[in-house]
């Protein structure tokens, strides 16, 4: 399909391999870091269709903060929440949410999703953060409480993860917003909404927030029975860690740094800009390298305790109306950047953002997974609901000698504790290449699944340039030799693959059906007596030289030879594959 949209690619073959050794380099993997999150501002509206591509997507977390979090009076609106917005530093207009703290934290419990709030730093208003608390997670004899209850919630919601602010560090930087001007950030330090202005022009430093955080955290524990968490979120300037996380150690749970490695606005999106794009999280931007410098400024202040996490990433900020990138390469990136958030070991990651656009609006809708213009899944929503339906909970080592700097292919592998299956997802993030790979895997594998995403439907919704995560079925490895097992596979231009392989300690025995009601198990040990349809029968190594043979025989016995995969004849041409250990 690659051909149609971008005809001045050229397409290539190239043969590499892929290691995987389950032995080594194993890391714990949080499923938090498949997670994904949108502005506090936000509204899922038609909610009624919204909801389950949301729950499909299966984030394993959801963040709401963003922007929107500095401009939302929560309460207003009777809890619908009013978001001021400050539109190019010339009028403050007040808009309806409609959707709110409520409809937040019921979306979460729908879909099985870890909730994180953000409270309004700008403002100052502690006491606005601690009735936000209180009607998160207060009971019934509470004033919060008690009107949440009445609101249909008796229960709390029993959020434990709170974000204080919005990224502090970009107060009095200035957003593009053409053709109208500039928006200058966070412009209203100290001011409750009543007052704001369009002339305001006070901000806050690294120390008079460092100061905001004591007084919010005493508040917000005061309003909540169980023990809370709290993030400093910032966009990424190293130079806000140090005053306002050494003062506040004791306070603070997380550092929340947000990464969108590419910038691009007023231009076009070819092939040039795409390669650029998908090649940061490696070599130019290196995700890891991102992450680690932050932790070395938390250790550097003795904040080792203080976990690096990243709740705001996508490829970068892409204020161009491509189709081709939002609907369906960026998905690419995010395939790959879990991966580098995985192998740093965060414990939380969100891609931003679940969802955006209003089928009310004509507005290109950039970052959101979903879209809302037309309710419908792009391919970042597939690849969340990849990863959290199959991905494992330890990553092991794995290696791919066609990397090319962040634009070739790439593996990332895990073991799962519930099955001992093994699941590798394959990023092909190139544009024009078709990899052949040579698939080795340092364990004796009997079976493997195969699953991809890939550029099989048009970029128009509501396929969004794919149908999704097609289920290829089980697949034989080529041969196991010397405790290696191989696999040759070609994978597609653009396009993640994910295999489940199954070791011969993880075989669970199945069937085949034999000349109709009778079966034959594919997984059968050294031994075993079969009962079968009067005929003639027959063993074959996978080399084709046979082992031994039945005649008019209905039962017969398994004969000890090496373990591994046989084909057995069930009829004059008939071969069934099966695995004898």
């Amino acid at each position: 399909m690659l051909s149609h949209i971008v005809a001045i690619i050229l397409f290539s073959q190239v043969s590499g391999e892929i290691a995987v050794r389950p032995d080594t380099a194993k890391i714990p993997i949080s499923r938090y870091v498949f997670g994904s999150g949108d502005e506090m501002t936000a509204s899922f509206s038609p909610l009624g269709q919204t909801q389950p591509l949301i729950a499909a997507t299966k984030p394993s977390l959801l963040r709401f903060g963003g922007i929107g979090a500095e401009y939302l009076n929560w309460e207003a609106d009777s809890f619908g929440g009013l978001m001021y917005l400050d539109f190019v530093d010339t009028f403050i207009i007040p808009i309806q949410v409609n959707f709110g703290v409520d409809s937040f934290l019921r979306l979460c419990e729908a879909i099985d999703a870890e909730p994180i709030l953000t409270v309004n730093m700008q403002t100052s208003d502690i006491y606005l953060a601690g009735r936000m608390v209180e009607y998160a997670n207060g009971d019934t004899t509470t004033p919060m409480g008690h009107l949440r209850a009445q609101r249909g919630h008796p229960a709390p919601y029993n959020v434990k993860i709170w974000s204080l602010g919005n990224e502090p560090d970009i107060a009095g930087g200035q957003f593009p917003v053409p053709p109208f001007g500039y928006w200058t950030f966070y412009r209203h330090f100290l001011l409750p909404f009543s007052s704001w202005a369009w002339d305001d022009s006070t901000f806050w430093t690294a120390q008079t927030f460092s100061d905001l955080i004591p007084l919010y955290t005493n508040e917000m524990d005061s309003n909540s029975p169980i023990p809370l968490e709290f993030i400093f979120s910032i966009a990424g300037n190293p130079a806000w860690v140090r005053p306002v996380v050494q003062p506040n150690i004791d306070r603070l749970d997380y550092l929340d740094v947000h990464y969108y490695p590419y910038f691009a606005w007023d231009s076009i999106m070819d092939t040039t800009a795409y390669i650029q794009a998908l090649m940061r999280t490696d070599t130019i931007f290196p995700a890891e390298s991102y992450v680690q410098m932050f932790r070395d400024s938390l250790n550097a202040i003795g904040a080792g305790s203080i976990k690096t996490i990243v709740l705001e990433y996508n490829a970068g900020i892409i204020m161009i109306p491509d189709r081709f990138w939002w609907n369906y390469l960026c998905g690419l990136f995010v395939a790959d950047c879990i991966g580098h958030w995985m192998h740093a070991g965060l414990p939380m990651a969100g891609v931003y953002s679940i969802h955006e656009g209003s089928p009310s609006s004509s507005d290109f809708p950039y970052f959101g997974i979903i879209r809302g213009d037309t309710v419908s899944r792009r391919m970042p929503s597939h690849v969340l609901e990849l990863y959290n339906t199959y991905f494992g909970d330890t990553l092991i080592y794995s290696s791919s000698n066609q990397k090319n700097s962040g634009y070739g292919i790439e593996c990332w592998a895990s073991k799962r504790s519930s099955d001992r299956k093994y699941a590798m997802v394959i990023v092909n993030k190139s544009l024009d290449t078709t990899y052949t790979m040579s698939l080795k895997i340092k364990d004796t594998l009997v079976v493997m699944h195969y699953y991809d995403i890939t550029n099989n439907a048009p970029l128009a919704a509501p396929y969004n340039g794919t149908t999704g995560i097609v289920d290829h079925g089980t697949m034989f490895p080529d041969s196991v030799r010397q405790g290696w097992t191989y696999l040759t596979y070609d994978f597609a231009p653009a396009s993640i693959a994910l295999f489940e392989a199954t070791p011969w300690y993880g075989i669970e025995e199945s069937a085949i059906r034999i000349n109709g009601s009778n079966t034959l198990p594919t997984v059968i040990k050294k031994g075993a007596c079969l009962k079968l349809p009067l005929g003639d029968y027959a063993l074959y190594s996978i080399t084709g030289a046979r082992i031994t043979q039945w005649k008019k025989v209905t039962e017969i016995r398994i004969p000890d030879v090496p373990r591994g995969v046989y084909f057995f004849k069930t009829t004059r041409s008939a071969f069934r594959k099966i695995i004898i250990y």
